[in-house]
């Protein structure tokens, strides 16, 4: 499939108050992309020059990487475990310290301590900073060692990886002080245009100045990046995520994302068309990472079905794709119930056959949608030479589309929604009457 040329121009939608920038987040006007994992100056693991060295070599002693975020001793004379904790302290922007076995380790937030160092009689507890002892599954005397540090936590290694990942990762206030505002879009039955409509959201955000990213969070929708016309770049999605190991950074995974080419502040992450199951991809993970660098999430849910419940969670918003049919009615409200989800809204989408409208919507779930997307014949053929997004910008759907995000603004910013995705008490009601 050719990518067509897509104008980048689009003029800004007469948003009075977008939710994002309500809850600006810590990229909120900086004008640029955070800091790439390539950047070498903050980020290096000098693994192969390491790994060339014997255990004993000094080529192991000092440091071996190089971060901002904690700083990190360890002792050990394992090479396998030096190899193993070196990754896992990259993956978390922790700086690494190696001490020889019997050596002295001096400003340290955290000492790492291979049992092994301990039982031969070489190890010491350092002066300072948290202790973590390590371990292997076949190694004798763990816990006995644990009590004699004081009662340190132990970690057993490769099991415990993401364990120590994530303990070796840095906190900060303003991470978690400026979440983005996150909408999940789910079809109340299939071919609606939920996918469609996820895609202007995202796109319509971006344009507006907002850092977005758009994510599949359907493995059965064969890739968003069709949609896009974008299924031919090499890029990072969801099968490689599922490979990594390790704690999810926002500001490490966002500049691994790719950006739509002519849509500047628009990332996504799209599934491909293996076969991958489900359950391998770190959803949840991923998306608590998003929200600490973007400023707008938009989760393509795809179909309502069950198993969404614990992402319709993790969403501020779902928005319900319904047909605008007595069939699409009884369908949005079967998809709120088996979302579990208090947070839904609706959107009203294609022609209206049945006189459904706004008063029989209200009527039958509680909730006067947010807007109604309009067929167009056109938008099929648009999704299949990669216009999808160009299509978007015609007048009506981009009016369209920025009513809903108005909309969304007035219930977000005025504390209609709570943060974990629940209808605060006694504000919007509660299930779909």
């Amino acid at each position: 499939m050719n990518t067509p040329t897509r104008s980048a121009n689009r003029p800004r939608g007469a948003h009075s108050a977008p939710p994002w920038q309500s809850q600006q987040s810590a990229h909120a006007g900086s004008g640029g992309e955070p800091e790439s994992l390539t950047h070498t100056q903050d980020l290096t693991w000098s693994h192969d020059h390491a790994a060339q060295a014997g255990p004993d070599s000094p080529a192991w002693v000092g440091d071996v990487v190089q971060g901002e975020g904690l700083r990190v001793g360890l002792v050990s004379h394992d090479s396998v475990l030096r190899d193993m904790v070196a990754g896992i302290c990259a993956s978390a922007g922790a700086q690494l310290q190696i001490s020889p076995v019997g050596g002295a380790l001096a400003g340290v937030d955290v000492c790492l301590l291979d049992v092994q160092a301990l039982t031969d009689g070489s190890g010491q507890r350092p002066e300072g900073g948290d202790v973590v002892l390590l371990g292997r599954a076949g190694d004798n005397g763990l816990w006995d060692a644990a009590a004699l540090l004081g009662g340190c936590p132990v970690a057993l290694l490769p099991e415990a990886e993401s364990w120590l990942a994530d303990r070796l990762a840095p906190r900060t206030a303003t991470t978690a002080a400026t979440p983005a505002v996150v909408v999940g879009v789910v079809g109340a039955v299939g071919g609606v245009g939920a996918s469609t409509l996820a895609c202007w959201l995202a796109a319509d955000a971006a344009a507006d100045g907002a850092l977005s990213v758009l994510v599949d969070a359907d493995p059965d929708s064969c890739g968003v990046d069709l949609l896009l016309g974008l299924e031919s770049v090499e890029a990072m999605r969801w099968p490689d995520l599922c490979r990594a190991r390790g704690v999810l950074r926002g500001e490490q995974l966002l500049p691994l994302l790719p950006q739509h080419p002519d849509q500047p502040g628009l990332h996504w992450l799209s599934w491909d068309r293996g076969t991958w199951l489900r359950q391998d991809a770190p959803l949840t993970h991923v998306l608590a990472a998003l929200r600490t660098v973007a400023q707008a999430v938009v989760l393509d849910l795809g179909r309502a079905r069950a198993g969404l419940e614990s992402l319709a969670a993790q969403c501020d918003v779902v928005l319900v794709a319904m047909p605008r049919t007595v069939r699409g009615v009884l369908a949005a409200h079967q998809a709120t119930n088996v979302l579990s989800s208090g947070c839904a809204e609706y959107v009203l989408c294609g022609v209206d056959v049945a006189d459904v409208d706004e008063t029989l919507v209200q009527e039958a779930l509680g909730r006067t949608p947010l807007g109604h997307v309009r067929f167009d014949g056109r938008v099929p053929e648009a999704a299949e030479s990669g216009r999808l997004l160009e299509r978007g910008r015609k007048r009506h759907h981009q009016h369209t589309v920025a009513a809903v995000w108005d909309e969304l603004s007035q219930s977000l910013t005025s504390g209609a929604f709570g943060r974990s995705g629940r209808v605060l008490t006694g504000v919007l009601g509660g299930d779909p009457r």
